[in-house]
C-alpha cells in the first residue's frame, strides 16, 4: 500500500506548479516550495518501506527529516503572508528562526545528533539522538504558529474569513489523521492504518491552495471530450481495484469480495460517469462556471405551469443560489389583495417559506427598485438602505446586487444577492446573464397580468407619452416664440427708424410726396414683419373650428400666380384625382408660398420650378423641386432652424433673410400631423417634399 504514495507526490508536485503559475508571486513560490517538500517527504517513506535494502537508510531518512523542516516552515511562511504579503515579524524573530531552521537542518543531514536509521533484519530501525527532542519541539511550535496566525487573520480580516477557514480545516485534518493513526491506534497495537496517518499530510495543501487561489484553480476550463472521459473512467476503475486489494491484502476472501463488489459497481456505473464528465463536469467542479442557456432552459420548465407569483420568486431564488453559490439571499414579493391590487411586499430569507419581514408600498427601497431598470450593487443605494441591509448580513454593499422584476402594473419582486462564497464581486458575465433573466422572467408576469389590466396599462402609457410630447412641442414653441419676439423687435426697428428721420425731413409740401414713398415702403416692410412673426407664434387658438378641408391643387397653382414673374419656367404635375385633405388654409398657403418663393429666388437667371402632387399609402404627397444653386451638406441640417437663411447679401454675408420660412414650414407641417423632407444637390437644386395625412 506504501506506493500509494507515489500518486500521492506527483498530485502534490502538479498542484504546486499549478498554483505557482497561475499566481506567480513570494506566496506561491513557498507554497510549492511546501508542496515539494511533502513530495519528498512521501517518496522518502516508500523508499524506507519498499526499496529498504537497496537504498541508504541513513541518508534517505535525512532527507525525509530535513524536508519535515521545509514543509513546517513553508506553512509558516504562508500563514504570516496571508491575506496580508506585507506582515511579517520583526527581523529578530526572524533571523532567530533562520538560524535555528539551519542548524537543525545541518545536524540533521551531516551528524547522528537528531536521528539515525540503521537497516536491521531487512527492517529500517530508527535511533534517536539527543537532538531529536528539540526537533519534535521545533516542529511542535512552529505547527502552534502557524494555527495562531491563521486564527489572527481570521479574526483581523472578515473579507478573508472564508478562505482562511479552509486553510484551519486542512490543518486540522491534517492534525486528526495524526492523532488517530499514528498515535491512537499504534497505542492500541493496531499498525495497519499507519499508512493513512502520513497521507494526511496532503490535506494542508490542498486546503490552502482552494483558499488562496481557487477563483483560479477552479476556474480551468475544461474540455472534456468522450475519449478523455472513458480514459479518466478507466484510470479511476484500476486505481480503485488497486487500492481494495492493497486494503484487503491479508484476507485473501476479502479482497476477492471487495474487488468483485468495485467492478460490479464500475460495470453499472461507468457509462454514467462518463456522460457526466462529458455534460456536466464543468458545472459541477469548475468553480463560477455556468451555461446561461442551460439555466435558462431549466427554468422553463420549472416555471412552464407555475402560476403564483411567490412560487415563482422562491424559484427563482433557489436557482440563482445554487449557480452563484451565495452566502447570503433574500426575496421580496408583492402582496396583492382579492382584486389584485398591491398592497405591501414581503420579505423572505434564503429559502425560507414564511416572511420575516413587510415593506409598504412607500418603503425607501421599494421606491429607489421602482426607479431601477437594470440589477444594480446596493452600494448605489442611499446609505440608510445599505445600512438597514447590513444588520440582514448583508456587509459588502459593493458585493451585494439587487435585481428588481417588473409587470406591466407594478414592481412584482426583488432578489437581492448577497456575497458570493468565493468572495468575488459579480463579473460582466454575471450581469449580462441577470439581465437577461430579468427580462425572461418579465415574460412570464406580462403572461400572468389579466388582458384587460394590460389594456389600461397601454392606454396609460399612451397617455402619458402623448402627454409627453405635448409638453415638449409647447416647450419648443415657447422657445420659439421668446426667440421670435426678440428678433421682430430688433427687425421692426429699422423701419420704424426709417419713418422717423424721413417724417423729420418733410420740411415742405415739394418734399411729402417724395418722403411719403419711403414711409409707405417702410410700413410695408414692418406690416410684412409684423405677419410673419403672428404666423410663427401664433399658438393656433382652437385649432378644430379652423380646420377646412382643401384643394391642394387649387391652392399650389394660387401661390405660384401670387409670386411675381421672372425668367424661370414652371411645370405642374397635379394629380387632377387628389381628394382634399384637412387643414387650416392660410397655413397651408404660407407653407407652400414659403417653399415656392425660396425655388424661384434659388433660380435669379432662370431655371425650371417643378411642382408634384400625388397620392402615396394615404398620405398626399406634394413636392417643389428646382434647378438652382441648391444647398451644401453642411447647411443642410440647419435650414430648419429659426434665424437662419442662405441668402447672400450685396455685403457678402448670408443673413439677407430674417430665417424664418422654414422654421415656419416645419411648424406648419408638425401641428398638420405631416412631414416634411430635403434633398439637396449643390450646384444641381433643391427639391421639398411634403406628405399630409388624407385624413
Amino acid at each position: 500500500m506504501n506506493y500509494i504514495f507515489i500518486p500521492n507526490a506527483i498530485a502534490l508536485l502538479i498542484l504546486g506548479l499549478f498554483t505557482a503559475r497561475q499566481n506567480p508571486g513570494r506566496l506561491s513560490n513557498t507554497y510549492l516550495l511546501t508542496n515539494v517538500s511533502v513530495a519528498i517527504w512521501a517518496l522518502c517513506f516508500m523508499l524506507l518501506h519498499e526499496f529498504q535494502t537497496r537504498v541508504p537508510v541513513n541518508l534517505v531518512s535525512q532527507i525525509q527529516l530535513v524536508s519535515a523542516l521545509v514543509f513546517a516552515n513553508g506553512h509558516l511562511d504562508i500563514s504570516l503572508r496571508y491575506p496580508d504579503p506585507q506582515r511579517l515579524p520583526g527581523p529578530v524573530l526572524r533571523w532567530f528562526n533562520y538560524i535555528v531552521f539551519t542548524t537543525l537542518c545541518v545536524l540533521t543531514l551531516f551528524t547522528d545528533v537528531v536521528s539515525r536509521a540503521v537497516l536491521e533484519e531487512q527492517a529500517v530501525v530508527f535511533i534517536d539522538g539527543p537532538g531529536y527532542a528539540v526537533f519534535a519541539l521545533y516542529l511542535a511550535v512552529v505547527g502552534i504558529l502557524v494555527i495562531s496566525n491563521l486564527i489572527i487573520s481570521y479574526r483581523r480580516y472578515p473579507e478573508y474569513r472564508t478562505r482562511l477557514a479552509y486553510m484551519l480545516t486542512g490543518l486540522g485534518l491534517f492534525i486528526v489523521f495524526g492523532i488517530v493513526f499514528d498515535l491512537v491506534l499504534v497505542v492500541m497495537g493496531n499498525y495497519d492504518w499507519l499508512v493513512l496517518g502520513h497521507l494526511g499530510s496532503v490535506f494542508p495543501s490542498i486546503f490552502f491552495a482552494y483558499a488562496f487561489s481557487k477563483h483560479d484553480l477552479l476556474n480551468i476550463r475544461m474540455a472534456v471530450d468522450r475519449y478523455t472521459a472513458k480514459i479518466i473512467v478507466a484510470v479511476l476503475a484500476i486505481l480503485s481495484l488497486y487500492l481494495a486489494f492493497q486494503l484487503s491484502f491479508d484476507y485473501p476472501a476479502a479482497s476477492l469480495a471487495l474487488i468483485c463488489l468495485i467492478a460490479l459497481l464500475w460495470a453499472f456505473n461507468a457509462y454514467r460517469l462518463e456522460l457526466f464528465l462529458v455534460s456536466t463536469a464543468r458545472r459541477r467542479f469548475v468553480r463560477n462556471w455556468y451555461e446561461p442557456e442551460d439555466i435558462l432552459n431549466r427554468l422553463a420548465e420549472k416555471l412552464e405551469d407555475i402560476k403564483n407569483r411567490a412560487d415563482i420568486f422562491e424559484t427563482l431564488t433557489k436557482e440563482i443560489d445554487e449557480v452563484f453559490e451565495l452566502e447570503n439571499i433574500q426575496r421580496i414579493v408583492a402582496v396583492r389583495n382579492e382584486r389584485e391590487d398591491l398592497q405591501a411586499y414581503q420579505v423572505f430569507s434564503g429559502a425560507q417559506q414564511r416572511p420575516n419581514d413587510t415593506l409598504t408600498v412607500e418603503d425607501p427601497f421599494i421606491l429607489a427598485c421602482n426607479a431601477c431598470e437594470e440589477p444594480l450593487n446596493l452600494s448605489e443605494f442611499a446609505l440608510p438602505i445599505q445600512q438597514r441591509f447590513a444588520e440582514s448580513g448583508f456587509d459588502s454593499a459593493e458585493k451585494t446586487l439587487v435585481i428588481p422584476f417588473f409587470s406591466p402594473e407594478y414592481l412584482e419582486g426583488v432578489i437581492i444577492l448577497g456575497e458570493r462564497s468565493s468572495q468575488e464581486e459579480f463579473s460582466k458575465k454575471d450581469r449580462q446573464f441577470l439581465l437577461r433573466l430579468l427580462r425572461y422572467v418579465a415574460a412570464i408576469l406580462y403572461r400572468l397580468t389579466p388582458f384587460e389590466k394590460l389594456e389600461k396599462s397601454y392606454f396609460e402609457n399612451q397617455r402619458r407619452q402623448h402627454q409627453a410630447e405635448i409638453q415638449v412641442v409647447r416647450g419648443d414653441k415657447t422657445l420659439a416664440i421668446a426667440h421670435a419676439t426678440r428678433q421682430a423687435h430688433h427687425e421692426i426697428r429699422t423701419p420704424l427708424n426709417i419713418i422717423r428721420m424721413a417724417a423729420h425731413r418733410i420740411k415742405s409740401t415739394e418734399t411729402i410726396a417724395k418722403y411719403r414713398q419711403i414711409i409707405d415702403e417702410q410700413i410695408e416692410r414692418a406690416m410684412e414683419i409684423v405677419d410673419e412673426t403672428l404666423v410663427i407664434t401664433d399658438g393656433g387658438g382652437d385649432d378644430e373650428a379652423r380646420f377646412q378641408r382643401i384643394d391642394i391643387n387649387l391652392l399650389l397653382q394660387r401661390c405660384v400666380k401670387l409670386q411675381a414673374e421672372g425668367p424661370q419656367k414652371r411645370i405642374f404635375d397635379l394629380d387632377e384625382v387628389a381628394p382634399k385633405v384637412l387643414g387650416i388654409p392660410g397655413e397651408i398657403q404660407v407653407l407652400f408660398s414659403n417653399l415656392i418663393k425660396n425655388a424661384l429666388e434659388s433660380m435669379p437667371d432662370g431655371g425650371t420650378l417643378h411642382i408634384r402632387s400625388n397620392i402615396e399609402l394615404q398620405e398626399l404627397v406634394v413636392s417643389v423641386s428646382d434647378t438652382g444653386i441648391g444647398i451644401a451638406p453642411e447647411l443642410r441640417e440647419k435650414i430648419w432652424e429659426p434665424y437662419f437663411s442662405g441668402k447672400v447679401t450685396s455685403a457678402g454675408n448670408l443673413t439677407a433673410g430674417r430665417g424664418w420660412g422654414l422654421t415656419i414650414c416645419n411648424r406648419i407641417v408638425t401641428e398638420h400631423k405631416g412631414s416634411i423632407q430635403c434633398e439637396s444637390v449643390l450646384g444641381q437644386g433643391s427639391k421639398f417634399t411634403v406628405r399630409m395625412p388624407i385624413n
